[in-house]
């Protein structure tokens, strides 16, 4: 191949590669995972009301309708305090690298790894974004949690 030949591909390599990160910047969430990347535009999820960058969407067991699970979006940085408005029995981290201060202290999750914090007393930090799988079980709940939830429509009236 000759030198003017390389040098146009080489030009023409570089404006691929910039022209490519342009457009990566104008998705509305692009997320990297262990495995490759994922474009998410999070279109029938709901926002976590304390910052709208925290996504979630509720799962539904059919079987056992006492059990909430909820799959969480969190990006790094995002901070969030969960006091006495939802119960958290269970977290799963599927992706990412996350801090959780409970009663029993100060947790730290990240790929693949789960803990059991039974608690509505749960603050926490993302180190990166971070997809998690939350899950508790309805009859462990205090009755202001229950309130709390009923107020904002996750729970239906008594």
């Amino acid at each position: 191949m000759t030198e003017e030949k390389q040098i146009v591909l080489n030009k023409i390599d570089r404006l691929l590669t910039k022209r490519t990160t342009e457009l990566r910047k104008e998705l509305p969430d692009v997320h990297e995972v262990d495995d490759g990347i994922i474009a998410r535009f999070f279109g029938e999820w709901d926002n976590c009301e304390d910052d709208d960058a925290i996504k979630y969407k509720k799962i539904i067991n059919y079987d056992d309708p006492d059990e909430s699970v909820v799959f969480f979006y969190i990006p790094k940085g995002a901070r969030f305090e969960l006091k006495q408005r939802y119960f958290i029995g269970c977290i799963t981290c599927l992706n990412g690298a996350i801090d959780f201060n409970t009663p029993d202290g100060i947790k730290f999750l990240e790929n693949y790894s789960k803990i059991c914090v039974n608690s509505d007393e749960v603050t926490g930090k993302a180190f990166e974004n971070t997809y998690l799988v939350i899950t508790s079980n309805k009859k462990d709940w205090k009755e202001y949690t229950l309130e709390y939830q009923r107020k904002i429509g996750n729970l239906p009236l008594p």
